[in-house]
């Protein structure tokens, strides 16, 4: 098992359900936290629970489309914390509408915050790796990119989209000892579904806390192991 004390953890899009439960999990084991979110009272709030339970915590609000805004934050975080280790993009949202509603807005959108975010985020990120030390990305997909969503393709799509682009990286990059991994999560019972599905809808779905504790798991094993794709669901949800 893997200690990760004194590692510099990096998460984009921290304040959301999943991000903020990992930011949680990890907080009390002596890491150090990057992160950043467009939510500014939520990654205040969560900023200071995390320095509560003994983190050292950078925070910053940054636009992950915006590659100026990823790029100061990420040099900013380096600087601090003397390099960066672990990246986690959780950044990440979907739109609901049927392809005559799917204006080109819309779907820019959904693929600049999934994949764009996540190509820039990464991007910048290796630029303060060692590779003595080696690093690890997890980029989160969705099982939208495994099973085709009727109710947003461009989200499926772009799902998929960051699936091809990490098993690539992972190609192009472990020759300077990153290893990748995506996670490809079922629906979980977070503010992602806000507005578009009803809470007595989604008791069923995972819980955020379960997706944290994946994460932990991931990041904790040992670096002679790497996790490529990993599939999972509520077993409730998947039943029917």
């Amino acid at each position: 098992m893997r200690k990760i004390e004194g590692l510099t953890i990096v998460m984009m899009g921290a304040s959301g359900g999943i991000g903020s439960a990992s930011a949680m999990q990890m907080a009390g084991k002596g890491v150090n936290l990057a992160l950043c979110s467009v939510d500014g009272p939520a990654l205040k709030n969560l900023k200071e629970r995390a320095a509560e339970k003994g983190a050292s915590v950078y925070a910053e609000v940054v636009d992950v489309t915006s590659n100026e805004q990823v790029g100061h934050f990420m040099k900013q975080a380096a600087e601090r914390f003397g390099g960066l280790d672990i990246l986690i993009n959780f950044a990440g949202l979907s739109v609901t509408a049927d392809l005559a509603d799917l204006t080109p807005e819309k779907y820019d959108l959904v693929m600049d915050v999934n994949v764009k975010g996540m190509y820039q985020a990464t991007r910048e990120f290796i630029r303060y790796t060692d590779k003595d030390k080696g690093a690890m990305v997890i980029n989160f997909g969705s099982m939208a990119s495994k099973r085709a969503n009727p109710k947003s393709p461009q989200y499926s799509a772009a799902k998929a989209a960051v699936n091809m682009f990490t098993e690539s990286l992972a190609q192009q990059l472990k020759g300077n000892n990153i290893r990748f991994t995506t996670l490809n999560p079922g629906p979980a019972d977070t503010t992602f579904f806000e507005g578009r599905i009803a809470p007595e809808k989604r008791t069923k779905f995972m819980r955020a806390q379960d997706v944290a504790e994946l994460v932990e798991f991931i990041i904790t094993r040992d670096s002679r192991i790497v996790y490529h794709d990993v599939m999972f669901e509520s077993f409730e949800y998947y039943r029917g």
